[in-house]
């Protein structure tokens, strides 16, 4: 048989990286060790690859929080942790509407899932998340104008997501929810009562429904209690006829909504109503007696509150009518500005002035203590080899030319040319008469006042610096101020030594 050489199949092209295969390349890299892989596959996914992608399936949303979730969890230092927050709840305000909701609710999902997982050193991390979260939430909310329909959507994810989400061991979701829910809303008031029907209505039937108590207690005390105790402020500032303080605005916001909601008509509509669990009828009613007590006061006394909600006016048609006028005010800021030029520099002049002042009185005070100095001096009287004056000042006395070479003979010439301090002082001991130096010596205190042990001591007020008293470690060992003086040795005591204790022993005969 004749053997036929069989041809190789034909090469087929390499197969390209499918979506999914991309998306858990991305999802692993989000959870790498290394600080640079999981940003920049973040900044991928983020910029890239979620705003491109105009539905995704449930699960792959999920899979990528998973991957987002750890590359939260490995993230150290406050602040890479914030800006790492930022950027992540930046993003759902600049993905579409749906993907922004369905973004949302993963993220829900995630946290409710990996929450018995996180330890409390990688805590205050993930409540920062939340908040965060929470807030991007109403800037949604407020980027809508708080439209009806989009406001009760977006708060019908919030709450599905983490308080009648049913899930156990996941409550602390909602109960971090529920701790910042009024400080995050209390940016955007105040709001439309139909808004806020739509965003605190829901809190209403939440505590009638669900069997957790510490979910109660927390909406009780973070949220109806606030509004309480704002709303008994408010009407007790009314009664008085006095205005509210400039830094207590949330009196006046809060305690508006706690008075213009009818809370207490919710309360108990929700208590007596057969879907309210038993467990929570206590707190609900008395939550209903406490607001139906203070709406009953407020109708007693008079007071009308209302929500005032500020219209926003368009800046835009008024830009073209008000550049002249901006073009003028820029003039009249430029004369301004060079008015206050002209006016430093006049302070400037007198600030200069004002140091010339100072000198000269520098000058006169050191003349005064001077005078004073020469009269204590002259009521003691000189003493021999002692200076004669103490602030008079040193005369300067140049020393003529030498050779290089010394000898023995000039030493004797030597000593009468050198010059000493005490020698130039006293005007007893002549100098030698040689001519004058240009060179000037400048009086000071610090530097040319001596003072010597045998003159009195003048005033503390002019002593300065008192150099007759001990300075250093001598303050430390109780040294009396003035004169230092030697003190003789003392003896030391030698103590006698003791004679050795010499004990006779007897001695024992052998008996025989």
């Amino acid at each position: 048989m004749v053997t036929r050489n069989q041809l190789p199949p034909p090469q087929q092209p390499p197969l390209l990286p499918t979506e999914a295969q991309c998306c858990k390349s991305l999802i692993k890299k989000l959870a790498s060790g290394k600080q640079t892989i999981r940003d920049r596959s973040l900044r991928t996914v983020l910029r890239a690859w979620l705003p491109d992608q105009t539905t995704i399936p449930d699960e792959s949303m999920k899979n990528l929080w998973q991957g987002i979730f750890y590359c939260l969890w490995h993230a150290d230092k406050p602040l890479y942790q914030s800006d790492l927050v930022n950027t992540l709840s930046a993003a759902l305000q600049s993905l579409p509407l749906p993907l922004a909701l369905q973004y949302f609710s993963a993220f829900l999902f995630t946290m409710r899932r990996e929450w018995s997982r996180i330890d409390r050193i990688r805590l205050d991390k993930f409540y920062l998340l939340i908040r965060r979260f929470l807030n991007g939430l109403f800037e949604i909310m407020d980027g809508g104008a708080w439209d009806l329909e989009l406001t009760r959507r977006l708060v019908g994810v919030l709450f599905d997501g983490t308080f009648l989400c049913g899930d156990s061991g996941s409550g602390g979701v909602g109960y971090h929810v529920a701790c910042v829910f009024v400080e995050e809303v209390r940016r955007f008031l105040p709001l439309r009562k139909e808004v806020l029907e739509v965003v605190l209505g829901p809190f209403v039937v939440v505590m009638g429904v669900v069997d957790d108590k510490v979910l109660v207690g927390k909406i009780k005390s973070c949220l109806f209690d606030v509004l309480l105790r704002n709303g008994k402020r408010l009407v007790d500032v009314k009664k008085c006829g006095s205005e509210c303080e400039e830094g207590d605005d949330d009196v006046v916001v809060l305690g508006s909504v706690a008075l213009c909601m009818e809370f207490g008509k919710r309360f108990y509509e929700m208590g007596s109503s057969p879907d309210c669990c038993q467990g929570n009828r206590k707190v609900i009613f008395a939550l209903h007696k406490e607001f139906l007590q203070l709406e009953k006061e407020m109708l007693s006394s008079g007071i009308e509150v209302s929500i005032v909600v500020p219209e926003l006016v368009p800046m835009c048609s008024e830009v073209a009518a008000d550049e002249p006028k901006a073009v003028s005010e820029s003039k009249k800021k430029m004369k301004k500005g060079l008015k206050k030029c002209s006016k430093s520099k006049k302070d400037a002049d007198v600030v200069v002035n004002h140091g010339k002042k100072d000198e000269a009185f520098d000058e006169a005070m050191t003349s005064d203590l001077r005078q004073e100095f020469e009269k204590i001096a002259s009521e003691t009287g000189p003493v021999e080899d002692e200076v004669a004056s103490v602030c008079e000042e040193a005369e300067p006395v140049s020393v003529a030319k030498k050779s290089k070479k010394r000898k023995r003979g000039n030493k004797g010439v030597e000593q009468g040319t050198t010059v000493d301090r005490d020698a130039a002082e006293s005007s007893s001991l002549p100098g030698p008469s040689v001519e004058k130096s240009t060179k000037r010596v400048r009086f000071s205190l610090e530097n040319n006042v001596v003072w010597k042990p045998h003159y009195p001591l003048p005033p503390r007020d002019l002593r300065l610096p008192p150099s007759a008293t001990p300075r250093g470690s001598a303050m430390k060992k109780g040294i009396p101020a003035g004169p230092v003086r030697e003190l003789s040795c003392q003896s030391k005591k030698t103590k006698k030594k003791a004679k050795p204790n010499t004990r006779r022993v007897k001695t024992i005969k052998n008996l025989k």
